[in-house]
């Protein structure tokens, strides 16, 4: 076997090689440490640096998108207890008067407590608003309940309430306008 020049070059330039990988490796393991510490570092300085004149701004965006949470959420009630909504989700055949107006008045309350919290979002006159409404409307459904014998089938008392609902001066519109001008 006859070697010549560029074999001997070459089988000593891959000896060199396999005899600096576990240096280069090393390198690169050291040099990987420096820029991770590095980039946390400038990371919480950045942080720090924003925390201060941005956090102000994040905490105000925060609120405000809170608020925009909460007025979505009472229009959002305000629409699913009108008799009118209220009526055609929770109608069913099969119970009588006293039976559907408890129903009836147990989902609005139910509603009503699961959105509380919400209060803390709204002035004090469209929650005002929001809670007259609601308790209006149970008291349009408990004077309708009032007018028909309790063992009539609900699809009376669904009637009865739909009537009054549109002959009365209860409108959801007016609390939804309240809940809008709220905003601004």
């Amino acid at each position: 076997m006859n070697l010549n020049l560029s074999d001997y070059l070459l089988l000593a330039i891959v000896i060199f090689l396999l005899a600096c990988y576990p240096l280069l490796r090393k390198l690169a393991s050291s040099l990987e440490i420096f820029v991770g510490k590095y980039t946390q570092q400038t990371v919480r300085e950045k942080r720090e640096a924003v925390s201060g004149e941005a956090g102000a701004q994040s905490v105000a965006q925060t609120l405000i998108n809170l608020r925009l949470l909460a007025h979505e959420r009472m229009i959002l009630f305000t629409e699913r207890i009108k008799p009118d909504s209220l009526i055609p989700r929770t109608l069913n055949p099969a119970l009588s008067v006293r039976e559907y107006q408890r129903l009836l008045a147990g989902d609005i309350r139910q509603e009503y407590e699961y959105n509380l919290s919400q209060q803390l979002y709204l002035s004090e006159e469209a929650w005002c608003m929001i809670s007259d409404y609601k308790n209006s409307v149970i008291t349009l459904i408990h004077s309708a309940a009032g007018e028909i014998a309790g063992e009539q089938p609900a699809g009376e008392l669904a009637q009865k309430v739909l009537e009054r609902y549109i002959a009365s001066d209860i409108k959801a519109d007016r609390v939804i306008r309240i809940l809008k001008q709220d905003l601004h």
